[in-house]
Order: C-alpha cells, then sequence, then structure tokens
C-alpha cells in the first residue's frame, strides 16, 4: 500500500509555500451547462458544472497543481439528481534538463439522489515522471485507487497511464492520453481504459475551434463508450473588457452494451476565463480538455468525458 507515500505527499504540500516563493501562476475557470439526450426514450437530462485548474511554478524548480470539478445532473420528470466532486493536486519537480519528477492525488466524490441512493469515493495516488521543452510535454505515472465502501479484502485497484501535448503554434496545440485501471483479487477482474485525442485552434480575431474524440471500454464487460466533441468559441475581450470565453459544444456518446448500442447527445454551453498569464484556454468542460488532461485513472476519467 501507498498509504506512508500519500501521507508524505500531502506534507510537502503544506510545507511549499514555506520553503519557496511563488514566481508564476497559470490557470481557467469554466462555468457550464449542457443538455443531454438518450437514445431509444431514454429521456433528456440538464447538467451544471463548474471547473478550475491551475498551477503554481516556483523559482526552486517546484510545480504545484490543482484541478477541481463539480457536476450535477437534474433528469427530466424524475425525482433526485446525480452529483459529483472530482479534485486533484501535484507536485513536480522540474530538472533544468526538461525531466520533471513528482507525484499525485485525485479525489472523486459520487452522490445519487436519485431512487438507488448510491453513494461512493475514490481515491488515487501515485508517482509520476515526464519531460518538458519549450513547444511539448510527456508525462507517465504508476499508482492505485482506494474504495469507499472498499473493495473486497485482497482486491487491489492499480491505475497507470500516459499522456501527451504539443504546442504547434500559438493558436495551435494538441495531445492525447492512454490510461487503465486493473482491478484484481477476490474473484475480481475487471480492466478500464482510456484513449484520447484532441487539439484546439484559433482563428483569429478572437475565434477559435476545438475537438475531441475518446475511447474508453471496460474489456471484461463487454461495454464500450466512443465520445466525439465538436465546438467553437469566442473571446469576449474583442467586443469588451470582460476577460473571458463564450463557447458552444455538440457531443455524442455512443454506448456499445454486449452488442446493443445507444449514444446520448449532448449541447454544451461553457464560459471560461483564462487566470494569470493566459489570454485563452480550451473550455474545461470539453471532450478535447478531457483528452488531453485526462485523470489519473479511467473511471473518473470516463466521467469527465462523457458529462
Amino acid at each position: 500500500m501507498l498509504n506512508p507515500g500519500k501521507i508524505s505527499f500531502l506534507t510537502m504540500i503544506s510545507l511549499t509555500p514555506a520553503i519557496a516563493g511563488a514566481q508564476e501562476f497559470h490557470g481557467a475557470a469554466t462555468l457550464g451547462y449542457g443538455q443531454s439526450s438518450i437514445s431509444n426514450g431514454g429521456g433528456d437530462f440538464g447538467t451544471f458544472t463548474g471547473d478550475f485548474t491551475g498551477s503554481l511554478s516556483f523559482d526552486n524548480g517546484l510545480h504545484w497543481g490543482f484541478d477541481a470539478k463539480y457536476y450535477n445532473a437534474d433528469p427530466d420528470n424524475v425525482s433526485g439528481d446525480v452529483s459529483l466532486w472530482d479534485l486533484g493536486t501535484t507536485l513536480n519537480y522540474q530538472f533544468e534538463a526538461g525531466g520533471v519528477v513528482g507525484g499525485y492525488l485525485d479525489y472523486a466524490d459520487f452522490d445519487s439522489g436519485l431512487a438507488l441512493g448510491l453513494s461512493n469515493d475514490v481515491t488515487s495516488y501515485g508517482i509520476s515522471g515526464g519531460y518538458v521543452a519549450e513547444d511539448a510535454g510527456f508525462e507517465a505515472w504508476i499508482g492505485e485507487s482506494e474504495t469507499s465502501p472498499s473493495l473486497p479484502n485482497g482486491t487491489d485497484w492499480t491505475d497507470f497511464g500516459v499522456r501527451f501535448r504539443y504546442q504547434v503554434a500559438d493558436n495551435a496545440v494538441f495531445g492525447g492520453h492512454y490510461v487503465r485501471s486493473e482491478i484484481s483479487g477476490s474473484g475480481v477482474d475487471l480492466d478500464l481504459y482510456s484513449v484520447g485525442l484532441g487539439g484546439y485552434y484559433g482563428f483569429g480575431s478572437g475565434w477559435g475551434t476545438y475537438a475531441g474524440l475518446v475511447y474508453q471500454s471496460f474489456s471484461d464487460l463487454d461495454l464500450d463508450y466512443t465520445t466525439l466533441g465538436i465546438g467553437v468559441d469566442y473571446n469576449l475581450l474583442e467586443i469588451s473588457e470582460i476577460p473571458a470565453q463564450v463557447s458552444l459544444e455538440l457531443a455524442r456518446t455512443d454506448i456499445d452494451v454486449g452488442g446493443a448500442s445507444g449514444d446520448i447527445d449532448t449541447l454544451r454551453f461553457g464560459l471560461t476565463f483564462p487566470l494569470g498569464g493566459r489570454t485563452a484556454s480550451t473550455p474545461l468542460n470539453s471532450v478535447a480538455r478531457a483528452a488531453m488532461a485526462p485523470r489519473h485513472n479511467a473511471l473518473t476519467t470516463l466521467e469527465d468525458t462523457t458529462f
């Protein structure tokens, strides 16, 4: 188990402000609303989301990152709703040559106010390493997850993944990921993996477009998800003093269960506020963002992509 490492990691985070002065901050926040329709008479639901990401760079090579997402779905004609909190933090050290080492801690809490009354949370933690150049970055990680209620005794949840990002030009970026979670032991054998690509392109005069494609599969349950999202945004600084971008995305998630299929069509609106040194950002509630910046386990990456 990695519990001692988790404690040390949290201790490092708490001491970071005392050992270095912040040199630079970059971040973004997105407020979103989506309207989704499930095929074959599955019903409609509205979603409210709030996303935040940020990173502090210190003058001694330390980088502290943090992410937060809140999601609330309200099904039409059904009493109750579904909510999700997804929080994450990373602490990395970057060497002058570009190498990066560090660790991560993620926490996701799911609560269903529907008739089923389901509620559970997942805590993920581990170590990571990578390389950062002027226009590109690469990261790989390995760790484990714990749940509440707990998994059966003798059952382990292992996570590993890689992601990359490449800045093609000042107005264009693309990236992708591969994340896998394996749950095994006590008669349980379940694998979930996620692979995706996404990108953003700015046309100029405030207009930009973005797209993402993500495929996710429970390999032992014959359950597959394919999500495609395409959107457009506009920077309000072109016509006002409001430092924000408005965005509109059309997304579809195709779900295949043992040969039977269905889909979820979603129209998403977003209002994104770039923070710190940023002037523009891929909307945080988009499929493109989920493809380029996944969570550290495949289950929360699936939730982030689909909703």
